[in-house]
């Protein structure tokens, strides 16, 4: 009988978890932590290579180290899945799509320009998705020269590392007997070391069993015409000769009988080579399908697992891990696709109260301006992009794109938010141009949105409205 085990890992020290074997360029730290750590803690304490108990333990494929993810609010979090998209300049928290549920041919989904999401976990609740908060820290380090007791000449590498605090949720499935359990409980529990450069100041943890809210699969119908299957581990499938494969066959996913739709799908790989620190050295490379890919597959007749479970290999390191039909991949019934959950955004740090002195220097001017710059620019986008979308449809008619390139240059010269509304008033009012743009009440529609950003930034506003729909109007001439 299979029993899951519930553990909450905390790290007590900042956590180096690099993503590739590489050592040079900028090392980037994993934002979860695998099975495989967990197992070889154990290992580390009762393996003996003469033991049934260790044949049993590690190498029978009876216990699983899930992969500990961070959490939130009792809840372990999740990678975003890949089959969630938001329009371009939006956000997911306004407006989410599940991609094969989504009808990308239709005229409304083109003009969203819809974006997958791609990074960051998630704790899924009833109908939100929270971000959990990952902080990471950037340390430089030197090679010590023991001779001369001082750094090595350009040896010079920096890590990427988790901070200190953050709390992660894993589950352990065994099939051992309660003994076995009891023992394996004792030995991964406590202060444990794991991660790089754990004999100085990074990875230490502690772990203590504890239980956690997460998303289950969901139970198919039999009116169902096709089943998600959400990784919630990164996936390895060996072909028939035993090389890595990135197309698995619905069966490798543990739905007999169906069919992949490859066009619905939504999947990742990666690629690294894992060290083996019992022999010093980097192992062959692990090809497969990163976390939180999503199949769809066609059941033509074929039953769904009811139940999360692993597939593929390596499973006892925690690869393979994947829920059938979570909720977060459900839609709105009869709207094109939107997704019955959305994602919240992550919050804003909260300024610092301290009375400790700001530093007074030009770099952190420069950069104070350039932070005010982007979040001027992403305002204007945000504006543009919904007053494009509501003027495109009284512009599919008649040529326009010479005078939006008219209108445009007005407001390069035109800094003044009233000046720039009387220029492109005396621009729309006279000439070959007033009779078109009276016609559907063009100018008046202009008029109103100008009016109504006469106090922001306006002359940005419309360089970049007229840009928009210049390029709109002379793609439809051009047709």
């Amino acid at each position: 009988m299979t029993k899951t085990l519930k553990f909450k890992c905390t790290l007590e020290s900042d956590l180096v978890l690099s993503q590739t074997s590489s050592s040079e360029g900028n090392q980037k730290t994993l934002d979860f932590i695998p099975g495989n750590n967990f197992l070889g803690i154990v290992a580390s304490k009762i393996y003996d290579d003469d033991s049934s108990e260790s044949l049993e333990l590690f190498h029978s494929g009876k216990v699983r180290f899930g992969d500990a993810h961070p959490s939130i609010d009792g809840i372990r979090g999740l990678k975003v899945p890949a089959s969630m998209y938001y329009p371009k300049l939006s956000s997911a928290s306004e407006e989410c799509y599940i991609h094969h549920l989504t009808d990308h041919n239709s005229e409304d989904i083109k003009s969203k320009q819809l974006k997958q999401c791609r990074e960051g976990f998630y704790a899924f609740g009833e109908t939100t998705g929270k971000p959990v908060d990952i902080q990471k820290n950037f340390t430089i380090k030197s090679a010590y020269d023991s001779e001369v007791r001082r750094s090595k000449d350009g040896q010079m590498f920096g890590y990427e590392s988790l901070s200190k605090g953050l709390v992660l949720y894993f589950e352990v499935e065994s099939e051992l007997s309660e003994e076995m359990n009891e023992k394996l409980i004792k030995n991964l529990c406590g202060k444990k070391h794991i991660g790089h450069s754990r004999s100085a100041e990074f990875g230490l943890v502690s772990i203590e069993q504890a239980d956690f809210n997460e998303i289950i699969s969901s139970k198919s119908d039999g009116n169902m015409e096709f089943v998600t299957v959400y990784a919630d581990s990164r996936l390895i499938f060996l072909d028939e000769n035993g090389e890595p494969t990135y197309q698995p066959t619905a069966e490798d996913l543990g739905v007999n009988g169906g069919e992949i739709d490859w066009s619905k799908s939504q999947i990742r790989t990666f690629q690294y080579a894992p060290w083996n620190g019992k022999r010093h050295t980097y192992e062959a490379d692990r090809c497969g399908i990163e976390k939180g890919s999503v199949f769809v597959i066609k059941l033509d007749g074929a039953t769904c697992p009811e139940k999360s479970q692993y597939v593929g290999s390596y499973k006892n390191e925690g690869f393979g891990k994947v829920i059938y039909n979570p909720v977060f991949l459900a839609g709105k019934p009869g709207e094109q696709g939107k997704a019955l959950f959305t994602l919240e955004e992550k919050k804003q740090e909260m300024t610092s109260t301290s009375n400790t002195p700001r530093p007074n220097s030009s770099l952190i001017v420069f950069l104070d301006n350039k932070k005010e710059a982007a979040k001027s620019n992403q305002s204007v986008y945000l504006v543009v992009q919904e007053e494009v979308i509501q003027l495109e449809p009284f512009f599919r008619k008649g040529k326009f794109a010479s005078q939006w390139g008219s209108i445009r240059s007005l407001a390069m010269i035109t800094s003044d938010g009233q000046q720039l509304i009387t220029a492109i008033d005396a621009f729309l009012s006279h000439g070959v141009a007033k009779d078109k743009w009276e016609e559907q009440n063009r100018k008046g529609r202009l008029d109103k949105f100008m009016g109504d950003h006469v106090n922001e930034d306006l002359q940005s506003i419309m360089i970049n409205l007229a840009s928009e729909m210049a390029k709109k109007c002379k793609a439809r001439e051009e047709d």
